[in-house]
């Protein structure tokens, strides 16, 4: 039975031999849970505490002592979410973050560190990081977030029950010339593919599918974020100007995502305002 165990101190480090787990006896293929985690941590300490307890989940575990051969790890495997700790001996991992991000904003990334100042947490979420959680931790609560992050993730590809006049057989959600694929994870306007990252779609899907509804900026960072983080409302606004500057005709005036003045955002309910042709 996985103890539930928080950190205080460095441990050694580990050299950069990757490790792969074996796949437990039940395991079966296809399993939703047989996903790939790769773990990129130093301490020896905590990276055989992650790996056994994912392990315990039916999760199959890379391990990764270095940030250079964490990188190549990451392009060879392919894995399904990245767990990354900040304080490599031989590069940052904000590097590591911002590295990834730059070709892809798929994969999930949980930054895992010591580093507990505001500025810290707010850098490696803006950098793209779905979660960040401090040192010393819960090994419990990191491995919930890990399955509620996927659950999260299973239900917003298959849900497919939003109105009937905005929304396709298979999920796609269309607002006069916009389309958003939440299959394909693409964004589309007047069929012109929109550069989006994982977090900017993630708000415009969450807005998109309950057009008119108000959502505060507490409601969108627990509903894309899984947990509260207080203090980081205004993070939302950050992403909001992305998104408008990626789809408005004039982000001054949207016409999509709407501000409603001390309380947040709202996709806009009304067709007819739709001025792309």
């Amino acid at each position: 039975m996985v103890q539930e165990i928080h950190y205080t101190v460095k441990t050694n480090r580990q050299n950069n031999n990757k490790f792969k787990s074996e796949l437990p006896v039940n395991a079966k293929p296809g399993d939703h849970q047989m996903r790939k985690i790769l773990i990129i941590e130093d301490e020896q300490d905590t990276a055989s505490v992650l790996k056994k307890s994912l392990e315990a989940s039916q999760y199959q575990t890379i391990v990764i002592g270095q940030g250079e051969a964490g990188l190549k790890a990451y392009k060879e495997e392919r894995p399904d979410l990245l767990i990354l700790d900040l304080g490599l001996p031989d590069m940052d991992g904000m590097d590591i973050c911002r590295t990834i991000r730059k070709g892809d904003d798929a994969t999930p990334i949980f930054i895992l560190s010591a580093r507990t100042e505001e500025i810290d947490r707010v850098m490696g979420l803006e950098l793209g990081a779905d979660d960040y959680i401090t040192k010393p931790f819960s090994i419990r609560e990191l491995r919930a977030r890990v399955d509620v992050f996927f659950r999260r993730w299973d239900a917003s590809v298959s849900k497919n029950s939003f109105a009937r006049s905005t929304i396709t057989s298979d999920g796609e959600i269309i607002r006069g010339p916009l389309k958003i694929d939440p299959v394909r994870r693409r964004v589309t306007v007047k069929d012109q593919i929109i550069n989006i990252s994982r977090k900017e779609f993630d708000i415009l899907h969450l807005l998109a599918s309950s057009p008119g509804k108000v959502f505060s900026r507490e409601m969108i960072l627990e509903a894309i974020w899984g947990v509260e983080w207080d203090g980081f409302e205004r993070m939302i606004d950050s992403h909001i100007k992305r998104i408008r500057s990626k789809l408005e005709k004039n982000s001054v005036h949207p016409e999509w995502i709407e501000t409603i003045w001390g309380v947040g955002y709202r996709f806009n309910d009304n067709m007819d305002r739709y001025t792309f042709s």
